[in-house]
């Protein structure tokens, strides 16, 4: 399981003063910058090798501006090609802000398609298979 830790910007507010929906998936997507260092080290983007297949998120409580987020991020599935990154966002006093998945496919750009998982990467994944206790469920 990965962890991070996100502050609430203020350009990730909207004008009734919390947080807005799309804010919270580009949260979730600087929780999975461990995931991307496994596929992309240097986080080259002339190499970059994973594409988003979905996304989704369930909003639970509002975040506000300032906010501290703990971003847990775990593995929930690994395919020939994608896994399953799950995303679970708490505030700073425990209480389950989020739940989010995205499904990722490790891609070649210059064909546009997908590409096996190596071996090393899929056992990488495969060791962050556990969720955070009390995570909710997705709905």
């Amino acid at each position: 399981m990965f962890f991070t830790s996100l502050q609430v910007r203020f350009s990730d507010c909207d004008a009734l003063g919390h947080m807005n929906h799309a804010s919270y998936f580009h949260l979730m997507e600087e929780a999975r910058r461990e995931v991307f260092e496994l596929f992309n080290p240097s986080m080259d983007v002339t190499t970059w090798n994973i594409i988003v297949g979905s996304a989704r998120c369930d909003y639970i409580l509002q975040a506000n501006y300032r906010d501290t987020l703990t971003a847990a991020s775990w593995i929930g599935h690994v395919g020939n090609s994608s896994f399953t990154v799950e995303h679970a966002l708490q505030s700073a006093a425990g209480l389950w802000v989020a739940r989010g998945q995205a499904v990722l496919i490790h891609f070649d750009y210059t064909t546009g398609g997908a590409l096996p998982l190596p071996a090393g990467i899929r056992r990488a994944l495969l060791g962050h298979g556990e969720g955070p206790d009390g995570a909710p469920a997705l709905r």
